[in-house]
């Protein structure tokens, strides 16, 4: 006899959840304003000095994903 697992019963009600509750979550997406999240505007107006440490953490972060990702495939 197959034993079900908690973790696809868990899966399986978040998921029937999600499925009766669209309306409410596509309603909640249009409302919520992403076009002044996603730009680099707040970047542009900030001093150099805070350009400078984003632009470095972004590099870092980049360099980071890629040594990882090539670590993995050997």
């Amino acid at each position: 006899m197959n034993q079900i697992s908690f973790k696809r019963v868990a899966l399986l009600a978040m998921a029937v959840l999600a499925l009766s509750r669209t309306g409410r979550i596509l309603e909640f997406l249009k409302g919520l304003d992403l076009g002044g999240i996603l730009t680099i505007e707040p970047l542009r107006r900030s001093p150099e000095e805070g350009r400078f440490l984003v632009t470095i953490a972004l590099c870092a972060l980049v360099f980071v994903v890629l040594y990882s990702l090539l670590q993995k495939r050997k």
